[in-house]
């Protein structure tokens, strides 16, 4: 398959906005710089891709930020922040311990004064033994022994990464288009005899001869009773008639994800099994339709939940979802918001969203239908093309 050329997303202003939020009356104030030590969020602010690295911006807004890594990344730090338009400078540092004291020394210099230095970090992803480090570092550098504190500043990037920019959409949506494109190329091997494992390498590949980078995660492939576990692995079961199928996967290009969930049913429905299976299938999709019917800006997230919970109970199927209905899709496969009973997050333009709800009974198995939906100031365009079907070839 030719390689589609993708806009570049450009990362300019993406400093500032971090600032921004951090000076805001609602955020924690007061740090003197914050320190980005997640990939994902390495990523989103300067472009580089690179598994070791760290992120040191100061909250003075004309200050330089630092984008500090070892040798072995440095060319590739370069172009990439190039490649971004980010303002980021690459500083090389060789060892953990020559970053963070580069990190000390910078705080150091914008906190000549008496008195505490607060640096923002991810506390989510900065483990004690960094802190301790950080700590050191500190204490050997402050010949007037301030106290070194912290705040946690990780909301602040769950929220910024919300709003995708159009390349990030681009990207987005072209993933979701390589999945659809993967699920149709391989429906006609879901016959009776081949394993969850067989049909899953099939679809893995499909994905990556149409262009992925990889797999948005462990593609979900359950037959039979194995479909009750919305998270199951694939194993070596065979397909048998009167199961369901549930197909739950994504593909990833240039670090952005897509979801999908299909279900399929081996029967016509001829059996009273069969029918029974049909009746939660058209159940299910009819949650996931009027569910998806909701998604726009200014809709509260939990909304969509209590609908598709609506439509399942009208089946009689209220106690057989065991999720949330859906979630955020970025960067991360699973991220803001989030659409679940308890979330208070309210939709807005360009965030992107699944609705996924599913029904589970063990002993007989599980359905689930999930659309992806980019949301729009007119409400949402649906970028989950398969046909929502219980039929495969297996039918027809």
């Amino acid at each position: 398959m030719p390689v589609q050329t993708l806009s570049p997303i450009n990362v300019s202003q993406r400093i500032n906005a971090v600032r921004e939020v951090l000076h805001n009356a609602d955020t924690p104030s007061g740090c003197a710089a914050v320190l980005i030590t997640s990939a994902v969020n390495i990523r989103w602010l300067t472009g580089f891709t690179g598994s070791a690295g760290m992120v040191l911006v100061s909250a003075h807004p004309e200050a330089p930020s630092y984008l500090i890594t070892d040798g072995r990344y440095i060319a590739q730090a370069e172009q990439q922040l190039q490649i971004g338009n980010s303002p980021v400078e690459v500083v090389e540092k060789r060892s953990a311990k020559e970053q963070l004291q580069f990190v000390v020394s910078k705080l150091m210099e914008s906190n000549e004064s008496a008195g505490n230095i607060c640096l923002g970090i991810e506390s989510h992803d900065v483990s004690v033994e960094m802190l301790q480090q950080l700590e050191g570092e500190m204490e050997s550098h402050s010949a007037t022994h301030k106290k070194f504190t912290w705040n946690a500043i990780q909301e602040v990037f769950i929220d910024l990464r919300r709003k995708k920019s159009s390349a990030e959409l681009e990207r987005i949506t072209l993933a979701a288009s390589i999945a659809d494109q993967a699920l149709h190329s391989v429906l006609h091997l879901l016959l009776p005899g081949i394993s969850e494992e067989q049909f899953c390498l099939h679809l893995d590949y499909a994905m990556r001869e149409l262009g992925a980078q990889d797999v948005s995660f462990p593609s979900i492939v359950a037959f039979g009773e194995n479909s009750a576990l919305p998270h199951h692995r694939p194993s070596r079961k065979v397909l048998n008639e009167d199961e369901v199928v549930v197909v739950d996967f994504g593909a990833l290009v240039d670090g952005y994800h897509s979801d999908m969930t299909r279900s399929f049913i081996s029967t016509k429905g001829s059996t009273s099994r069969g029918k029974e299976l049909m009746a939660r299938f058209d159940a299910v999709k009819l949650a996931c339709e009027e569910g998806g019917k909701l998604v726009a800006p200014g809709v509260l997230a939990a909304s969509i939940d209590t609908r598709c919970r609506e439509v399942l109970a009208q089946a009689g199927l209220e106690n057989e979802l065991n999720h949330g209905v859906g979630h955020g899709v970025g960067l991360l496969i699973h991220e803001a918001p989030w659409i679940n009973p308890r979330s208070l997050d309210v939709l807005c333009e360009n965030d992107v969203v699944t609705v996924e709800p599913g029904a589970y009974r063990m002993g007989l198995g599980g359905v689930r239908v999930e659309d992806l939906f980019i949301v729009t100031s007119a409400g949402h365009v649906n970028i989950s093309r398969s046909p929502k079907t219980p039929y495969s070839t297996l039918n027809v």
